[in-house]
């Protein structure tokens, strides 16, 4: 059986709730186990020294020591048992030393050990006490010389000088192992605070970094909501106002305008909401592609009648130029990229400009470049175009409406489906963004 199996024998089920407790106790039974086994050699050397006291005293101090290792097993407090072990080993040494001559026995310098051992075992109050009990037994012991008292010697005298050679040595032995076991165990337990003052880092860095996401997320929750709140505000009261008019309005051809701008209103209301729906879902990684080889041009130009209403509102022509290409891609998410890019061109081109789609072909890529005539993107702000709830300093020119969620939602579709997209700023105005996906 291993040495710590057999200190755990001793250790009662209650100390396993307490890691400091269990410690303690484990330290205890270690020093019990060890001066049991050194009073055990000191039996002998009583019997060679013909000390007939000090073979009884040392099988008290090995008993004495094995039954408060027991003891551990109970509920008994350890603070308890702890004192009664300085208590049996003081008892010891002091009934030795005054059986062997008082201040000029070799077991006189033991007295040192009884602090020593609280001091390790116990605690440092009691050390202290212990400490004083056996500064007053060593004054004593001398004021008992100054008086001339003549203490017993129960060991054979002839063999004095043998005495001392062999059992003051002993004295820093006995220290010496408990010191030995006490840094050992204390050692033990500074690695393993250090590896959970490590692991609790480690789960503070966790803690803090969830934290922040989840702040994150209450962030943008909250501005969906606002945004929610306020730019469908309009559209929802447009439409409330235009329905109350036409209940009056009985002209055909009003009726129609009327109708119209509903339609335009709800579907600014609709797109909202889509995009934010469309964030979430891809938020969350549920997004599911389905690849098919697709003509970009073809893509392109359904985008493009989707939006030529849009475009022909404001008077902006659209034109498409360069090279067909093939790609290998999800049609829905390729078609809502240059959908929501052409889209942004219309918002921010002034009334009776253009915005200019070119296809350029290269080896293994096609790149989609969207061209518009708007007042471009300022320097500073740059970095803000692909981020969620981007407001920038340009306003779209037809009182359209911008929630900031369509580059966020074109970058992350890119990143889906493999390609990328990017911002260069134009020759003279305007924006330029160009998607590139690998060609098959």
């Amino acid at each position: 059986m291993k040495f710590a199996s057999l200190v755990d024998y001793f250790i009662h089920p209650s100390y396993y709730e307490d890691e400091l407790r269990l410690r303690k106790a484990r330290l205890f039974v270690r020093s019990t186990l060890l001066t049991s086994l050194f009073s055990n050699s000191y039996i002998w050397f009583s019997v060679l020294f013909e000390y007939q006291l000090g073979i009884y005293l040392m099988i008290f101090n090995v008993l004495g020591f094995i039954a408060l290792a027991f003891l551990v097993k109970t509920r008994t407090p350890i603070l308890l048992i702890t004192n009664l072990y300085v208590l049996v080993g003081g008892v010891a040494v002091v009934a030795l030393t005054y059986f062997s001559g008082g201040i000029w026995s070799a077991i006189y310098p033991w007295i040192i050990s009884i602090p020593v051992l609280a001091l390790l075992v116990v605690n440092r109050n009691f050390g202290i006490a212990w400490g004083i009990l056996s500064f007053l037994i060593m004054v004593w012991f001398g004021w008992l010389e100054l008086q001339g008292v003549q203490l017993p010697i129960h060991y054979n005298a002839d063999l004095k000088s043998e005495w001392f050679v062999s059992v003051l040595p002993g004295l820093l032995l006995i220290i010496l192992v408990i010191s030995v076991v006490f840094e050992s165990t204390q050692t033990s337990a500074l690695k393993n605070l250090h590896i959970q003052n490590k692991q609790l880092a480690q789960q503070k860095q966790t803690i803090s970094d969830q934290s922040k996401k989840l702040e994150k997320l209450i962030d943008d929750k909250d501005h969906i909501i606002r945004i929610l709140a306020h730019d469908l505000k309009n559209p929802l009261a447009s439409i409330t106002t235009i329905s109350n008019i036409l209940k009056e309005e009985h002209a055909a051809d009003q009726q129609r305008k009327f109708i119209e701008m509903i339609e335009k209103v709800s579907a600014q209301a609709q797109g909202l909401v889509n995009n934010v729906l469309d964030l979430a879902t891809m938020e969350q990684g549920a997004i599911r592609l389905k690849t098919e080889v697709l003509s970009i041009k073809s893509v392109v130009n359904k985008a493009l009648d989707v939006l030529s209403e849009q475009a022909k509102q404001k008077d902006i022509s659209l034109s498409i130029s360069g090279e067909d290409a093939n790609v290998n891609t999800d049609q829905t998410y390729l078609q809502l990229i240059f959908e929501n890019l052409i889209s942004n061109a219309v918002k921010f081109t002034p009334p009776g400009k253009s915005v200019k789609i070119n296809i350029d072909v290269n080896k293994g890529s096609v790149q989609v470049k969207i061209m518009d005539e708007g007042p471009g993107v300022l320097p500073e702000e740059e970095d803000k175009l692909f981020m969620k709830f981007a407001k920038l300093s340009a306003r779209p020119t037809g009182q359209e409406s911008s929630s900031g969620l369509g580059l966020a939602l074109v970058k992350r579709y890119v990143e889906e489906i493999g390609g990328k997209v990017w911002f260069e700023r134009g020759f003279s105005s305007g924006a330029t963004f160009i998607v590139e996906l690998p060609t098959v």
